[in-house]
């Protein structure tokens, strides 16, 4: 068995390679006491272990289910007899990514795909590549590469030289909490998120939900600060509440905060995150993007190394934050032992929960066309909805792949669970939110920590600690739907932390026209007259430079322009040379334009690169359809692509 990890800060320990820090009840481990704690489990010889466990994928297992961080770990299998055997593990938010193959006799595990790939010497598999191309991520264990497979959160598996692969899952997410009356549950629109909590009413005579969710970011963020230590922590400060979230949290504690954002000064994104910040009382970094740097990022020797470690075959890498950490290590902006935490969370697929038919869908609950949006709460349902919502990045037609999407969005809905488990609204939220923890939080949207391991430093991921993930799936479904108690959580923390008081009221000059308050005002809801007036409030002299001198802000496109080539806020789109896009069908947005590049069907600086008509097609009317994309030709097993 070869392993070959090439990230840093793996340490190896009696058979054991382990990389990252957990607690282990109220013990912190570093990858040193990671591997100690496997390999004394293993061994049988861990005080705790009363009894020697002869299996050691089941002594692994446990270890893994009381180890609560973020961290990885392979763990050599003694007792496997001819063949060489590891057990690797993956923590509950998939922060470090294994993966995995076998050939020829000889299994291989790393982390990073391509090194998999390239032993393996594998081939596309036409399913999951289409998978990809379609959502920009892989939803199972496999990669887009025939025979690499990849950990998956809350999972240890075993492989051994034979060719076995046993995977068991040690750390589920399947909300089960019962869900009450109605009228014990918030209803209030998210525009009035400052109004006394109704979903403060206890439940049965058991802690109410808000206690519950407080109760679980007390216990994330007190792990959190340990981490830190003296340390400062730097805070990804977007426009939304999430990341004020996490700021808040550490401020209300007394820890250093350094808030940063990114792309083009006027953007609502920085001008909420500046405005963030300056209640807060936190230092805070900007970091312009232009379509010259993006250029020189991108197409660099640095941009080419970082795609090629990030990619391994089942997400695609995170752009977005890459060049700003990277610009701030190298500038010396913040410390260079900080600790980075971004505002990822279980919550976030509340904005994508659907609404489901029966009888608490609220009269009038209808969308653009009239109609209800409500679908009912069966798994054929569920896995149309995840099909239309999600695989989506391209128009396709194709009935060999939707059989085989269509299965494989059923096993990440339900697990090991018959179909049946699914019976009503709640059981039909839990498995949608399994889909998106499995499919998509913890393989795509967590797969950005590449971009801070390329930066060289920690990071550490508050709002996905199991303590808090815990808390937040014992919500009653109506407190997850759009996030809405997390998001009541956020506003009314981050209003004390940056002494807003416990209510904003009618005369409160600060008031927006919208009729929000500073503490709700979002990205979504800045007017185009507070993006003017965000320099002037809340930047301190020294960054009056910012604009050189203009006043209007170089960026107020609004959103429904930003698919318009040099009109998106991250001005990213610049790394498509003008003559790649032209040769695009339209209305592409840059994931759908770099799934094409990831699987090496166009270059994004080479115009002549490959015949874009042999793999994206017009409609059955020679023309693209209303909605302005293309149909995109699925990969078949002839393609050679």
């Amino acid at each position: 068995m070869d392993v070959d990890l090439r990230g840093p800060g793996w340490v190896h320990r009696d058979g054991v390679v382990a990389r990252g820090r957990a607690f282990d009840g109220d013990d912190l481990l570093d990858a040193s006491a990671i591997a100690e704690r496997f390999a004394d489990d293993v061994a049988g010889t861990e005080s705790r272990t009363v009894v020697p466990r002869a299996d050691p994928h089941t002594a692994v297992t446990a270890a893994a289910d009381d180890l609560e961080g973020f961290y990885a770990a392979v763990v050599k299998d003694r007792t496997s007899g001819e063949a060489d055997a590891a057990i690797l593990v993956a923590d509950g938010a998939r922060s470090i990514p294994l993966y995995y193959g076998t050939h020829n006799g000889s299994a291989i595990v790393s982390d990073r795909g391509r090194v998999v790939r390239d032993a393996l010497d594998a081939s596309t598999d036409p399913v999951t590549e289409s998978e990809f191309l379609l959502t920009r991520y892989v939803s199972g264990p496999e990669t887009i590469w025939t025979g690499v497979r990849s950990t998956r959160a809350g999972a240890a598996v075993r492989i051994d030289d034979g060719g076995g692969i046993e995977p068991t899952t040690y750390r589920d997410h399947w909300p089960d909490e019962t869900e009450p009356a109605a009228s014990t549950v918030s209803e209030r629109p998210a525009s009035t998120l400052s109004e006394p909590a109704a979903s403060t009413v206890s439940l049965t005579g058991s802690r109410s939900p808000r206690e519950r969710l407080e109760s679980g970011l007390e216990r994330a963020f007190d792990r959190a600060v340990r981490i830190a230590g003296d340390r400062p922590v730097v805070v990804p400060l977007s426009g939304g509440y999430d990341s004020r979230l996490v700021a808040s949290e550490f401020v209300a504690r007394g820890h250093d905060v350094i808030g940063f954002t990114f792309g083009r000064s006027g953007h609502p994104d920085v001008e909420v995150s500046r405005e963030v910040a300056a209640r807060l009382g936190i230092e805070w970094r900007f970091v312009p993007y232009d379509a010259e740097t993006w250029h020189e990022w991108y197409g660099g020797p640095a941009g080419e190394t970082y795609r090629r470690a990030a990619f391994g075959g089942d997400a695609l890498p995170f752009l977005a934050e890459w060049p700003a950490v990277r610009t701030l290590v190298a500038e010396g902006q913040v410390p260079a032992d900080a600790l980075w935490c971004p505002g990822h969370t279980v919550a976030t697929p509340g904005e994508r929960l659907p609404r489901f038919a029966g009888r608490d869908t609220p009269a009038g609950d209808e969308g653009e066309s009239g109609e209800s949006d409500a679908i009912p709460p069966t798994v054929d349902a569920l896995v149309d909805y995840v099909r239309r919502t999600h695989y989506s990045l391209w128009e396709w037609d194709d009935d060999r792949f939707n059989a085989a999407v269509d299965e494989r969005i059923r096993r990440g809905l339900l697990g090991d669970r018959d179909p049946d488990a699914v019976n009503d609204a709640a059981s039909a939220a839990a498995a949608y939110e399994r889909w998106e923890w499995r499919a998509r939080m913890t393989t795509f949207t967590n797969g950005d920590l590449r971009a801070y391991e390329d930066a060289g430093v920690e990071t550490w991921l508050p709002l996905w600690d199991p303590a808090y993930v815990r808390a937040y799936a014992s919500l009653p479904r109506r407190c997850r739907e759009d996030k809405r108690l997390h998001s009541e959580l956020a506003v009314d923390r981050y209003r004390a932390a940056a002494g807003l008081g416990d209510a904003d009221t009618d005369d409160d000059p600060d008031r927006r026209s919208s009729g929000l308050g500073p503490a709700e005002v979002t990205d979504r809801t800045l007017a185009p007259i507070d993006r003017h007036l965000s320099l002037l409030r809340h930047t301190p002299v020294r960054r009056f430079t910012e604009r050189d001198g203009r006043w209007d802000p170089p960026f107020l496109a609004p959103r429904g322009s930003w698919g318009e080539r040099g009109s998106h806020p991250l001005a990213w789109d610049a790394i498509v040379d003008p003559a790649v896009h032209a040769r695009l069908p339209p209305a592409r947005n840059l994931y759908a334009i770099r799934t094409l590049a990831a699987t090496n069907r166009i270059g994004l600086g080479d115009p002549e690169s490959v015949a874009i008509d042999r793999f994206v097609s017009a409609d059955r009317d020679g023309e693209t359809d209303g909605s302005g994309r293309a149909r995109l030709r699925l990969p078949t097993e002839t393609d050679g692509t």
